[in-house]
């Protein structure tokens, strides 16, 4: 049966990326040559305001009801964020949870690079700097590194969304997942994958050492 709220969600959405990338984000293109901290400071607050539309949908019209507990994020502080991924859209999800306890516009998610070519939510991801991957490591290790470099040359303080399961949970992955668990003498989950640490573990050390690079700099000054 067809859902008129699903319907509308998507065909929302996907035309406010559609025109907001081209008539909101596009115009300010040029600045990443001129200042690219001023570009990326415009740039996060454009991409925060119009985040705050699929929160709203959620809430208004599927009637979405959202209960946080646990460790609050420290705002102003570099983070990875890591999460299952049950469902293709679970991540929209953190954005109500990120507009009451942090800052939408210093997300930043790890997507894989074939999202980045569609129309809309595609270009507006690529402006606001998600970190497209191929899930191949020798050729994502180095586009990790230069984005790591950019945020934090910029000192951008980011919160980087990681999905160490590398897909969403579905029949197929889940047998691919517990192959792996039986070939490597590892448990096999029932509602979760197999993670994949190489990525996660680069980004997190990675971060604490250009962190502690630009902490030991500054109190050199």
């Amino acid at each position: 049966m067809v859902s008129w709220k699903g319907i509308y969600f998507i065909l929302t959405l996907f035309g406010g990326s559609f025109f907001g990338s081209i008539f909101m984000l596009g115009p300010f293109l040029p600045l990443v040559f001129v200042n690219p901290s001023w570009y990326r400071w415009i740039n996060n607050r454009i991409v925060a305001t119009w985040l705050t539309l699929p929160v709203a949908l959620l809430e208004t019209v599927f009637g979405v009801k959202v209960i946080i507990t646990g460790d609050a994020f420290v705002p102003g502080e570099r983070s990875v964020i890591i999460m299952n991924h049950r469902t293709r859209m679970d991540w929209m999800f953190l954005w109500n949870c990120l507009m009451r306890y942090s800052y939408l516009r210093l997300e930043k998610i790890c997507l894989k690079a074939s999202l980045k070519s569609i129309p809309g939510f595609g270009w507006a991801m690529q402006a606001a700097a998600y970190i497209f991957i191929h899930r191949k490591w020798k050729d994502d290790k180095s586009h990790f590194e230069d984005m790591i470099g950019y945020f934090c040359d910029i000192r951008e303080p980011l919160q980087l969304l990681i999905f160490p399961e590398g897909t969403d949970l579905t029949e197929k992955s889940k047998a691919q997942s517990n192959d792996f668990a039986e070939k490597n003498g590892l448990q096999k989950f029932e509602y979760v994958l197999q993670p994949r640490t190489t990525g996660f573990t680069f980004v997190v050390d990675h971060l604490r050492e250009v962190t502690f690079t630009q902490q030991w700099k500054h109190a050199l000054l």
